[in-house]
């Protein structure tokens, strides 16, 4: 499995904000990494919410450092720039999207079974109203601020490597017929992403996102060429 450059930019910033803790003065008993988890935390949650109200353009650095209780300096001694402040608040809700991807898509399990579990993890995510407040954001400021899109396209590209990594295992044991593993993750997401109701934002209910999922199973099942096999192991949800 690649390693996904964000995530190594994830993890840079958080021992950056290790650093910046130890240097300040510590609360009896209370763990240095743990103090600097917090403040990440604090931080990341204060910009996502500026930046879904704001848009990326018209968040200011001030408003995001006041809702997370801290200095403007400290904002930028983290993340440097609001672009890197941006990139980094979406590679954080991606990063627990992709940690349950990961944790559904174990092997041994029944291919056909295990899709339709991860469709309907993935067409829940996308009906939420962060999600698409955040992807509005990145895709409304895309032509104003291309490298911010392209920053967005590559966090998707991490959070879809869990998903390509287990078509490309299917392929490989003969359960599908597919030559571009990384390419039929991208569209399984864009046949997820790309309902109305996701683009206008409408609300659906359970029972719609299910039906919605079982669909897209089927189509990819097809398109995929998928054949069953002879026992079929049930996934555990």
């Amino acid at each position: 499995m690649v390693k996904s450059s964000a995530l190594r930019a994830s993890r840079s910033a958080s021992a950056d904000a290790a650093a910046t803790v130890a240097a300040a003065p510590r609360a009896a008993g209370r763990p240095t990494q743990d103090a600097a988890a917090e403040l990440r935390e604090r931080l990341l949650n204060a910009a996502t919410q500026a930046f879904r109200a704001e848009g990326f353009g018209g968040a200011r650095v001030e408003e995001i450092a006041a809702r997370a209780g801290i200095s403007k300096t400290t904002v930028y001694r983290q993340y440097g720039t609001k672009e890197d402040l941006f990139r980094a608040a979406i590679w954080h809700g991606m990063e627990d999207l992709r940690g349950r991807i990961e944790q559904l898509l174990k092997p041994r399990r029944d291919f056909s079974k295990t899709l339709l579990v991860l469709l309907r993890t993935l067409t829940d995510h996308m009906a939420s109203t962060d999600t698409i407040e955040i992807t509005r954001v990145s895709v409304g400021e895309s032509h104003r601020f291309p490298d911010v899109a392209k920053g967005f396209l590559q966090y998707v590209n991490a959070m879809l490597e869990p998903v390509a990594n287990f078509i490309a295992s299917a392929a490989q044991g003969g359960t599908i017929s597919v030559s571009d593993a990384p390419q039929a993750a991208r569209d399984l997401l864009t046949l997820v992403a790309g309902s109305s109701e996701v683009l206008m934002g409408i609300p659906t209910t359970p029972a719609q996102r299910q039906q919605r999922a079982t669909h897209i199973q089927q189509l990819l099942l097809s398109a995929w060429g998928y054949k069953a096999p002879d026992h079929q192991d049930t996934p555990q949800t």
